[in-house]
């Protein structure tokens, strides 16, 4: 297993914790993490998560130290792949529709022969059933995989993942991180690109 210990002062009361972890725990999909149980007692806040012994994708894609192998491209398109199946599950057949909120290269863990799985859904909000797939919210998630209509109105939807998500497919193809960490002042960021 795998834990995760969260700040108990951090953005999210003991309520909305509770009640996003029980919500992740009804959610079953191969492709996404399975949360195996989570506690509040004594101002703690832990959740517990199968382990996944490749670590994150990002890892697979930017720590390519001389000797790591880099992931060949039947591998990456496989991975990106079943990432995707993980989210339209969490789109489609989710009700109401959950939405991710924090998509990128480091939320997507690898397993034996590299079965990715959707991870830390720290940020998912519960999407209302019918056609309103959006969620007003206070601006989350990581700068560089957010959407720009995100960034400007607050409003978290499907289209924000997916957009999320282009930008993780752009970094697999490209190798470079949406955040710029490797590029010198002169060269665009993925997002700006």
């Amino acid at each position: 297993v795998a834990i995760k210990v969260l700040n108990p002062n951090g953005l999210h009361g003991n309520k909305e914790f509770c009640t996003g972890a029980m919500a992740l725990s009804r959610i079953y999909h191969p492709n996404l993490l399975k949360l195996g149980g989570f506690c509040t007692d004594d101002n703690q806040r832990i959740l517990i998560y199968e382990y996944m012994p490749l670590g994150s994708l990002e890892k697979h894609i930017f720590d390519l130290s001389p000797h790591k192998k880099a992931l060949d491209w039947n591998t990456r398109i496989n991975i990106l792949a079943g990432a995707a199946e993980g989210l339209k599950h969490l789109h489609v057949n989710c009700n109401p529709a959950e939405i991710h909120g924090d998509v990128k290269s480091g939320n997507i863990l690898l397993g034996e022969g590299c079965h990715p799985k959707l991870s830390n859904f720290g940020l998912a909000k519960l999407g209302p059933p019918g056609d309103n797939t959006h969620v007003p919210t206070r601006v989350m998630g990581t700068s560089g995989y957010c959407a720009p209509e995100y960034l400007e109105s607050g409003e978290l939807t499907i289209k924000s993942d997916v957009f999320s998500f282009g930008v993780v497919i752009v970094e697999v193809i490209t190798g470079r991180n949406a955040l710029g960490w490797s590029l010198t002042r002169a060269e665009p960021t993925l997002a700006e690109w």
